[in-house]
């Protein structure tokens, strides 16, 4: 609808319920009723025409899209250097922060950096040649220690050795009988076995020869006492000699084993001494590793970095074009929270607050009046763009329920402010409920409702002196705060229709009187 379309509307005196070319003829009621006839004032005369309704809501002119600047820094504000009413354009200075503590803050990071990467350079260098050091060492097999251990495995092995073959050889001589003690023990033995035997057949002999002295008999009998005294006693030698072998080749098979038990010590000893080394290798290596850790600045330098890019953020500059209509800080003051406030003035939104018992006739994209409080202001055209799907809440976060009729926030946008429209002025905004362009309305009353559920207007056939009563079907398009507008093929434009079809329903088909 054009502006000055609009702005006509709005100016008409009827508060609600607008009807252009509807002629409702009215007047105060009488007393009625079958016997007394029907009032004329219980009679209107219908007529086509635009049916219109309408309900205002009051509200508050702001930005569409105000900017709000803040500060990503928390320091003492050095300079302002704009006000509120000025405008400024996107990169504007707005203020400078006083950035000393910054500039020490980044100085004792830097010096912090410089004294670690010293340190960390110094203990990667203690390391590396500690390392290198270990690594020759196992290489070329010169380290103290290993050279001693080594040494002592290769004595213990070359006495385990021989050891070893001093009881194989002695074992296998016991075996082949090659023991020359033994073979001269054993050949002892025979002898005196055979002298033995020689001294029993002399005897034996005598003993059957006849004529023999008893002094020969005598030296046969000591003969064969002295050879077996001999065959004894060599017996017994060779027999010690045999258990003396015996515990000659335990005692060489015992120095064997110590002599391997020393080679196994010996041994591992040595692989200790090598594993040793190998750890204090390892060492160095983490040595090196962690020195290296310690040497990188990575964090640090981000830090820095960091510290670097917020003296940047000490000139706060505008991110937007528009009028600084707050200027919330003061030199000296922290730069914390909202320090300015920027905001377009052309591009503005009515924010109205409309009831309950009227929001489901709002709907976004519905074009709408707006008008400020303040002196002759103009009506401006809008846009709805928003409707809250809630009400404002209380302070503890709950919906609103003291009793009073709830609110809901409509944005709307104003299409062509001009500049006697300002932020924050107080006004209200006309919505058009219904619009039926070329259509029948009735009073409210007059539409009534049968046994059958479907509407009826009670129409009479003349507004003089008499007239016939006759329903008449009807189809409800909109039911507003005093008129209803429906459409009939039964219905038209100069009918007389009843206001009050539920009092007169009983008089349908009867001719009545018409009284003043």
């Amino acid at each position: 609808m054009k502006k000055d379309v609009m702005k006509k509307m709005m100016r008409r005196s009827v508060p609600a319920i607008f009807m252009t070319g509807v002629m409702i003829t009215a007047s105060v009621l009488t007393g009625c009723g079958k016997g007394e006839g029907i009032s004329r004032g219980m009679i209107t005369t219908v007529t086509t025409g635009d049916y219109t309704e309408k309900f205002t809501a009051e509200g508050t002119v702001e930005c569409a899209d105000p900017h709000y600047v803040y500060s990503t820094l928390s320091l003492p504000i050095e300079d302002v250097l704009i006000k509120e009413g000025d405008y400024v354009t996107e990169g504007t200075l707005l203020c400078v922060l006083d950035t000393k503590t910054l500039e020490d803050q980044i100085a004792v990071k830097q010096a912090s950096i410089e004294l670690s990467e010293k340190k960390a350079s110094t203990s990667v260098s203690t390391a590396r040649t500690q390392y290198n050091i270990y690594n020759e060492s196992l290489a070329s097999g010169m380290d103290i220690n290993l050279v001693e251990a080594m040494a002592k495995m290769e004595t213990a092995r070359e006495v385990y050795e021989n050891a070893q073959k001093t009881y194989e050889d002695y074992k296998e001589t016991l075996s082949m009988g090659m023991d020359p003690s033994l073979a001269s023990a054993d050949q002892t033995v025979a002898r005196a076995a055979n002298s033995l035997q020689q001294a029993k057949s002399w005897q034996y002999e005598l003993d059957d020869t006849h004529g023999i002295s008893k002094l020969e008999k005598e030296e046969a009998e000591d003969a064969v006492d002295s050879a077996s005294l001999a065959y004894v006693q060599a017996v017994e030698s060779r027999d010690y000699l045999l258990r003396q072998s015996d515990i000659k080749l335990a005692d060489y098979a015992k120095a064997a084993e110590d002599a391997n038990y020393n080679y196994i010590i010996a041994q591992t000893a040595y692989t200790a001494a090598v594993k040793s080394l190998e750890n204090a290798k390892a060492l160095s290596q983490a040595a090196i590793n962690q020195a290296m850790i310690n040497g990188d600045m990575t964090v640090e330098e981000l830090e820095l970095a960091q510290l670097q890019d917020k003296l940047l953020d000490a000139q706060v500059v505008a991110e937007c074009s528009g009028m600084v209509t707050a200027v919330n800080v003061n030199v000296g003051e922290e730069s914390t929270g909202v320090l300015f406030v920027i905001e377009d003035t052309s591009d503005l939104i009515f924010t109205a607050k409309v009831s309950e018992k009227e929001i489901n006739s709002v709907s976004e994209g519905m074009a709408v009046s707006v008008s400020t409080k303040a002196e002759n202001s103009e009506d401006y055209t809008g846009t709805v763009e928003r409707v809250a799907a809630y009400t404002e809440k209380t302070a503890d976060g709950e919906t609103d329920t003291s009793g009073k009729d709830a609110e809901f926030n409509v944005t709307i946008r104003l299409e062509e402010p001009d500049e006697n429209v300002r932020i924050g002025m107080n006004g209200k905004a006309s919505f058009i409920a219904y619009e039926q362009p070329e259509g029948l309305a009735v009073p409210n009353e007059a539409v009534y409702t049968d046994t059958d559920g479907k509407k009826y207007v009670l129409t009479i056939s003349s507004d003089t002196e008499s007239g016939t009563v006759e329903k008449k079907e009807v189809t409800v398009n909109y039911k507003g705060k005093r008129d209803t507008s429906v459409e009939s093929t039964s219905l038209h434009s100069g009918d007389h229709v009843l206001v009050d079809a539920a009092t007169y329903w009983d008089l349908i088909g009867q001719t009545v009187t018409i009284t003043q």
